[in-house]
């Protein structure tokens, strides 16, 4: 039977949320405080699901280690982590806080991007060298080491860019590339293809990315 791409992707999807919600996704979730951080803007309508309990989002409530996080069309959310990273999603995106770990014997960030747009500030996990930072996706990880960095889909292709920072390496199956100057991206084709050589996007590119994570002007 012929799947198409999109639907292999939404079953990809599928599969993953399921397991988040019906295992343990992470080994601090059993801990007496499991919030990883607090929604301090929104635009449009988000929700989180733990334990297959959805809750709609609102500034000020707070996020879970092990939420599923995933925004409406037109939405935007930002989330303020406890180690004062900052995350960006933008409209259709699915997101999971699988752990995030501050003030333990051993911090951690691990987050996954299941589809959608993503923006991230790290914060003292990075700046104190305390644990790793890491974004996984379908097609590849990213580790963060003190930057912003965007990662979403842009011409029908995944792609990641570093905004600012020190750097970011960006690793599939079958390689490794590390993104060590502001303004270059990596695009990712499949997880068993390396990435592709780092680039200095073009002022265009830059902007129609960190456009599928702004706010609308008020």
């Amino acid at each position: 039977m012929f799947v198409t791409q999109s639907a292999r992707t939404w079953l990809g999807c599928f599969i993953v949320l399921l397991m988040c919600l019906t295992t343990d996704t992470s080994s601090a979730v059993a801990t007496e405080n499991n919030t990883a951080g607090v929604v301090v803007r929104m635009q449009g309508t988000s929700v989180a699901m733990q334990n297959a309990m959805p809750r709609r989002l609102m500034v000020g409530d707070e996020i879970q280690r092990g939420d599923v996080i995933s925004t409406g069309r037109g939405a935007r959310l930002e989330v303020r982590m406890f180690d004062d990273a900052i995350l960006t999603l933008g409209e259709r995106t699915v997101f999971v806080i699988v752990d995030y770990t501050v003030g333990g014997q051993q911090d951690n960030a691990l987050l996954r991007l299941m589809q959608g747009a993503f923006k991230a500030v790290s914060g003292d996990i990075v700046a104190n060298h305390s644990g790793p930072f890491v974004v996984e996706t379908e097609r590849a990880t990213i580790g963060i080491r003190g930057t912003t960095v965007w990662g979403g889909v842009l011409d029908g292709d995944f792609e990641v860019a570093m905004l600012d920072g020190k750097g970011i390496y960006v690793e599939t199956r079958a390689g490794r590339v590390e993104l060590s100057t502001v303004g270059q991206g990596t695009k990712i084709t499949s997880a068993d293809q390396p990435p592709s050589k780092p680039v200095i996007w073009k002022q265009k590119k830059t902007d129609r990315a960190i456009a599928t994570v702004s706010f609308d002007k008020l």
